[in-house]
């Protein structure tokens, strides 16, 4: 005689739960999220949790890859695409600019309009705040590619030295101009006397943010970069 399955083994049980994760883990932080709210917002039995994943932490990891996944779909190309330039002797500014500007607007637009974007967002703010050991996966697995892009474009477009401490708190500083829109969402709000962004203030934030990053990125008095042309 055959067995019921399982409701814990229940298929979808696992991305449903990955999903339920980034959303509450999102809201209410690590801590404050209980397993048997994971289970009631994924719609299915409190076993499944340590089925799939051994328990919280194991989903919580799971969320956490699931993150650095996500962003990298949408972002990685235009990281890859910067990488490559920047090895590319023979990439002009305007090329290098050009790729600059897409990745802005990408950036703006998965951090300020998807509703998964904001979410994942708000994870990977509570990570800076107080950083878990999940925190590596998502250093090694988002954000070191990120940066060294963003201080490999730093590097190309004002002549500096990548590895210098001073280009590397450039490219942070450059970064913290489009962060700040998430990171302070609702000062942001409050200042601007907007409900929420739009995707209309998101696109003007994105051109603003290219115009003042621009402006920051061209070469000292007396460098002349090889991509300045």
């Amino acid at each position: 005689m055959t067995s019921p399955p399982r409701r814990d083994a229940a298929p979808g049980a696992r991305p449903k739960l990955i999903a339920a994760g980034v959303r509450l883990f999102g809201l209410h932080g690590y801590e404050a999220t209980s397993t048997r709210s994971l289970a009631a917002e994924a719609g299915v039995n409190l076993a499944a949790i340590p089925y799939h994943f051994g328990g919280k932490e194991g989903l919580y990891h799971a969320v956490i890859s699931h993150i650095v996944d996500a962003k990298n779909a949408v972002l990685g190309p235009y990281f890859e695409r910067i990488r490559a330039l920047c090895a590319d002797p023979a990439a002009n500014r305007d090329m290098l600019l050009s790729a600059l500007r897409a990745m802005i607007r990408t950036l703006a637009a998965d951090t300020l309009c998807a509703s998964e974007g904001r979410d994942s967002s708000q994870i990977m703010i509570q990570e800076q705040i107080s950083p878990t050991p999940a925190f590596e996966l998502l250093y090694e697995g988002f954000f070191r590619p990120a940066l060294d892009a963003w201080t490999g474009l730093a590097a190309r477009l004002t002549g500096r030295d990548a590895a210098h401490p001073d280009t590397r708190l450039r490219a942070l500083a450059l970064l913290g101009q489009i962060v700040i829109f998430r990171v302070g969402a609702f000062t942001s709000l409050r200042h601007l006397d907007f409900a929420q962004f739009t995707r209309q203030d998101v696109d003007r934030i994105a051109e603003i943010c290219i115009e003042q990053i621009e402006a920051c990125l061209l070469p000292p008095a007396g460098i002349s970069p090889g991509a300045a042309s």
